[in-house]
């Protein structure tokens, strides 16, 4: 089955880290059985050597019984009480190697029922013992007791061997259990190592193709570096050639602009009297199109100049540039009897001359966009905001919201992403003034700002406009929001 691209490394990652799991578990199961086969042969070492206790102490006690009788026995033939010296010993020792033998019994029944039976026949054989020591040889009763002592020493005898027997063969089988068990945990382990080898020989080659493969993906990566660069170098190249462009626009353009304006305003002067109504509409048209010519090619250059101008950005007042921009209107403000309000507005570090364009287009904008036979209204408000409000933002990030309101003409919200657009109206040219240019401007100053503008309207029921704007721009490249700009040209407010 063939793995879609984008999954493929996380597949070869899983399978990598899958692969040494697997071999951790073969390790620690390997070091789990080699710990319990050890623990095993320690066991079945004390079991052999317990079978050897309980064979040396049947011995001694079977040669403790035979003492018993020798002493006995040379006592009686010669009479002599030095014999009796293995005999005491013999008692004396006898029922400490029985308790012994007793306590080595405990985990077998059937050889704790033979110690039973074994310390009664001793017990017996200890009496009759004393019995023959107390009679003379002369005596006709010694020989039926000296026969009760040989049998019950051949008793005790074959009851001792019936017992080695029974341990030696408990021993065998220990021995060939513990013999079985160590192979099988050998076979086992050497099964084990080699699935732990041949899993970190899989893992190691799965290792091997992700490091290739990354190296590949790393000189791909550094290939499609190379050629950003050089697209990177043709950009600023283009750029320079617009900014040429624009200072050509911006001076030898409105060179010709101003002599038209200047010869139709001439004419207009000199030769009015000799024009027939239509002339004089003629040149009207031609000087109001050469000034709305002007004033086109003067908002294009200060367009083209919001990104690439070097100036930096430092600490900004915006209520004293709100207010120099309201000075500047005074008179409009006051010849439309506009309801003023403006609120407590924050200084943000920003570049001066940029936040000039921004107000002024927005302020321009509430001012000119106005219903008829309603008092205007602007109401400019600020609040501090976090980048959480908006998707758009950085999080945690401190951030300035600016609203500018109006209660003009509006318009529809479905318009709302046309207006921000280079050339976009909603309205014709003769209903309101203007470019289309204004307020792409304020996009753009407020993307270098690495902020977020938009709009709430309703038509016949005003405009805010909200620009929100960070408090401080010291912010990582890695940081910075991107938008894409579109360019438009049809008709924007």
């Amino acid at each position: 089955m063939k793995i879609a691209p984008q999954f493929g490394p996380r597949l070869m990652n899983r399978r990598i880290a899958l692969g040494f799991i697997v071999a951790m578990v073969l390790i620690a199961s390997g070091f789990i059985i080699s710990f319990y086969s050890y623990n095993k042969h320690g066991e079945d070492t004390q079991r052999v050597r317990h079978t050897y206790e309980v064979t040396g102490t049947l011995e001694r006690i079977l040669s403790l019984v035979k003492d018993l009788e020798a002493g006995s026995r040379g006592y009686l033939i010669t009479n002599d009480t030095s014999y009796l010296q293995p005999y005491h010993k013999a008692v004396s020792q006898l029922p400490v190697e029985l308790k012994k033998l007793k306590e080595l019994s405990t985990d077998n029944r059937l050889q704790q029922h033979r110690q039973q039976v074994l310390a009664e026949l001793i017990s017996d054989k200890l009496a009759a013992t004393q019995v023959r020591i107390g009679t003379s040889m002369a005596d006709k009763a010694n020989l039926a007791i000296s026969a009760q002592n040989k049998r019950l020493m051949n008793i005790i005898r074959q009851h001792v061997s019936i017992m080695v027997e029974t341990e030696q063969s408990l021993m065998e089988m220990r021995n060939n259990l513990a013999v079985r068990s160590f192979r099988n945990t050998l076979t086992v382990i050497f099964l084990l190592s080699l699935l732990t080898f041949m899993v970190l020989v899989i893992s190691y080659r799965l290792l091997e193709q992700e490091l290739i493969r990354r190296q590949e993906t790393e000189d791909q990566l550094r290939e499609y570096e190379n050629q950003l660069k050089g697209q990177i170098r043709q950009l600023e190249t283009s750029n320079e050639e617009l900014e040429r462009f624009a200072f050509v626009a911006s001076h030898d353009l409105q060179e010709p602009l101003r002599k038209i304006q200047s010869f139709a305003n001439l004419i207009t002067d000199r030769y009015s009297s000799l024009f027939d109504a239509d002339s004089l509409m003629f040149m009207s048209k031609i000087s109001h199109s050469a000034e709305r010519m002007s004033k086109l090619i003067k908002d294009l250059l200060n367009f083209s100049r919001i990104s690439n101008h070097q100036e930096g950005f430092k600490s900004v007042s915006l209520a004293d540039i709100v207010q120099r921009i309201l000075d500047d209107q005074e008179l409009r403000i006051k010849g439309l009897d506009v309801q003023l309000e403006v609120g407590e507005l924050p200084t943000i570090q920003a570049v001066p001359s940029q936040m000039d364009h921004l107000f002024n287009n927005l302020i321009s904008n509430a001012l000119k966009f106005t219903r008829p036979d309603v008092r205007p209204l602007l109401r400019i408000m600020a609040h501090p905001v976090q980048g959480e409000a908006y998707p758009e933002l950085i999080p945690d990030r401190p951030y300035f919201e600016i609203t500018i309101e109006d209660n003009g003409i509006g318009f529809e919200e479905k318009y709302l992403d046309h207006i921000f657009k280079v050339f976009q109206r909603l309205h014709g040219k003769t209903a309101f003034e203007g470019t289309g240019i204004g307020l792409a401007i304020c996009k753009r100053v407020v993307m270098r700002h690495h902020g977020i503008i938009t709009a709430r309207s309703q038509p016949n029921e005003g405009t805010t406009f909200v620009v929100v704007l960070p408090e401080s721009q010291l912010l990582q490249h890695y940081d910075r929001p991107t938008s894409a700009e579109t360019y438009s040209y049809t008709t924007g407010r």
